[in-house]
């Protein structure tokens, strides 16, 4: 039974184990679900919006990224619009002369004017610039019809829509899922300067500490608020749990004395009043201990196996270039990886840092320069797409077993339990699995084969808070070479020590973490802004250079029509693709199938075929969506 009570200008995190009902209590607060028993009360008037993991809203794949922005404020557009209206009758009442009617025409609009004027509606338009530009939109982008989008880029939209809205009370279930670090910092500052009250669901524990006040705990479907940010709530949990381990220590010390004097004197007649009461203290000794609560969630502890000896020098790469079809991503990669290198891929969504990946781990060919690799180098890979290919037919225990052909099945279960995946899970088919849990699936794959590189492509994308601290304490005290992309800043500030920056098609090294990156930019963001403002600068911006810009800029968006294009046919067929595959998939699972030999022999012959066609056009839209961005970010001709 759930007692919470929001207030205005409440900053809190709602945290716990993925699967305990963060989601579905987020979708009551606002509205979309109900609850079994109980009620919600809500205050009169209260203006609630909710920003789902994916996108669920429709979005109209013709209207324009301002647009569809905008549209979270229709409430103070059709105010405008109203305003406008009472004016025009105002104006009608003033030639008439009718001043009776004038006068209450005049009251409902200061009413309505002053309304308007709280929403800040004459700057809404500037303000939705202002959003998305923070949230990594480019201004020339902010024409581009939703329809050419990737997800990732329309939960940026459905986000400005929901910052737009002037909403009292704004639900965030996983916001930072598709954000840079650029468009999160944006996104922090910009929380903690609204008014609004904040309940958020983050895995991401830098941005829990920068924005909330309080955390609501969901354990056991009891939920707990305390005061305090991530951190303080991390530190009071673990004293919590250093106490109740010491209690239990206790009592099952007294357990033991008790259970030994009933063994030895229960049966004698002289002690037979003693022992019936050491006989109920026993029993009230274990009622005292199943009432401790631990938080199984919490208990996560594996380690990384070895790696194998090897040389210090692991993989270099010598003016090396990839890309698709022949056509470069990246280029001009000078690279050397050692033997204990520790390594943050970082730089703006689609800039090419799994394309980066790709090539390193030898799935593209370099399109000009060379890649030359250790004798014998063992490199294992995880990364989203893994997720995606496991046979959803096959059982738990199986794909963890395809991984590693040399291990025993005592192994292999036990790489699943290190990982949560027991006995319950190894016999479930894959295609039953959550995302959590495939995760888990892919990472136990890993601690099956010793490697000397590790490379993580988004590894914490489905984990919850826990599990991320677990698998960060296994990497750290792990000493081969590890190359991370990935959005959890506290993940790579615990784990990396240098950066690989992936920017305007090349690939830099810096030394420092993400804080350092961050900083540097910064600077060279100040200095930019300081250069704009000097005079010379200044009058370089007469009048026929404007009109000369705004010609490049309509000739660049004559450029980006084919391109845009392609992209969302792209993402079409993909989608079809993507919706047969996973009906398929649905009656893998299904045990009638199974008894029908011939049928489940088509269907399984149809679904290598989809999957070979998802990676192909997967593979199409990638290279169309990247060329678009690189494209969209060239300055105008």
């Amino acid at each position: 039974d759930v007692c919470w009570t929001i207030h205005p200008g409440d900053r809190i995190g709602l945290v716990g184990p993925n699967g305990c009902g963060k989601t579905t209590l987020l979708r009551i607060i606002a509205g979309l679900d109900e609850p079994d028993r109980g009620r919600v009360r809500r205050r009169r008037g209260l203006h609630v919006a909710y920003l789902p993991q994916e996108v669920e809203a429709e979005l109209d794949p013709s209207t324009t990224v301002l647009e569809a922005a905008l549209a979270g404020a229709d409430h103070v557009r059709e105010l405008g619009h109203e305003i406008d209206l009472l004016a025009e009758r105002m104006a009608d009442l003033d030639a008439a002369g009718d001043s009776g009617k004038l006068a209450e025409v005049a009251a409902v609009y200061g009413e309505r004017r002053s309304l308007f004027e709280w929403f800040g509606g004459d700057q809404l338009e500037a303000r939705a610039r202002v959003v998305l530009g923070g949230l990594g939109f480019a201004p020339d982008r902010f024409d581009t019809p939703v329809g050419t989008l990737s997800g990732g880029w329309r939960m940026r939209v459905l986000m400005a829509r929901m910052l737009l809205s002037g909403a009292d009370l704004l639900l965030l279930d996983e916001p930072t899922n598709h954000l840079d670090l650029d468009a999160l910092a944006w996104l922090e500052a910009h929380l903690g300067a609204s008014p609004a009250a904040v309940v958020v669901v983050s895995h991401d524990r830098i941005f829990l500490d920068r924005v909330v006040e309080r955390i609501a705990d969901l354990v056991a479907l009891r939920l707990r608020v305390t005061r305090g940010d991530y951190s303080a709530w991390v530190r009071r949990r673990r004293a919590e749990r250093e106490q109740l381990e010491a209690r239990d220590r206790q009592l099952a010390a007294e357990e033991q004395r008790l259970q030994r004097f009933v063994e030895r004197f229960g049966a004698k007649a002289t002690k037979a009043s003693q022992a019936s009461d050491r006989k109920r203290r026993l029993e009230e000794i274990r009622r005292q201990r199943r009432r401790l609560v631990f938080d199984p969630a919490w208990n996560w502890s594996f380690s990384w196996p070895p790696p194998p000896p090897g040389p210090d020098l692991l993989l270099s790469l010598e003016k090396a270039s990839f890309g698709f079809d022949g056509r470069p991503v990246i280029e001009g990669i000078d690279l050397h990886l050692r033997r204990g290198d520790r390594l943050a891929v970082l730089g703006a969504n689609g800039a090419g840092k799994t394309t980066l990946l790709r090539g390193l781990a030898g799935d593209l060919f370099p399109l000009a320069g060379r890649r030359e690799v250790a004798r014998g180098l063992l490199v294992a890979r995880f990364h989203q797409h893994q997720l995606e290919a496991m046979d959803p037919a096959a059982s738990t225990f199986e794909q963890a077993s395809r991984a590693a052909p040399g291990r025993t099945p005592e192994q292999v279960r036990r790489a699943l339990g290190a990982l949560g995946l027991g006995e319950e899970h190894v016999s479930r088919p894959v295609g039953s699995l959550s995302g959590g849990e495939r995760s888990r699936l892919a990472l136990a794959r890993l601690l099956l084969e010793p490697c000397q590189l590790l490379m993580l492509d988004e590894p914490t994308n489905h984990l919850d808070l826990p599990l991320r601290e677990a698998l960060e304490a296994a990497l750290e005290a792990w000493p081969g070479t590890l190359i991370v992309v990935s959005h959890d800043r506290a993940f790579l500030e615990r784990l990396t020590r240098e950066c690989l920056v992936v920017e305007a098609g090349g690939v830099r090294r810096l030394d420092g973490g993400w804080r350092q990156w961050l900083t540097g930019r910064a600077q060279v963001a100040a200095s930019a802004e300081r250069q704009e403002q000097d005079p010379e600068t200044v009058h370089r911006r007469s009048r026929a250079g404007r009109r000369a810009r705004a010609e490049a800029l309509e000739a660049r968006r004559r450029r980006l029509r084919p391109l845009e294009r392609e992209v969302a046919r792209l993402e079409e067929r993909l989608q079809a693709v993507e919706q047969r595959l996973a009906e398929v998939d649905a009656l893998l699972t299904d045990p009638a199938v199974h008894a029908d030999g011939p049928r489940l022999g088509e269907l399984a012959a149809e679904r290598a075929d989809l999957a070979q066609r998802v990676e192909e056009l997967t593979s199409a839209w990638l290279e169309a969506a990247e060329e678009l961005e690189t494209a969209a970010k060239e300055p105008p001709a």
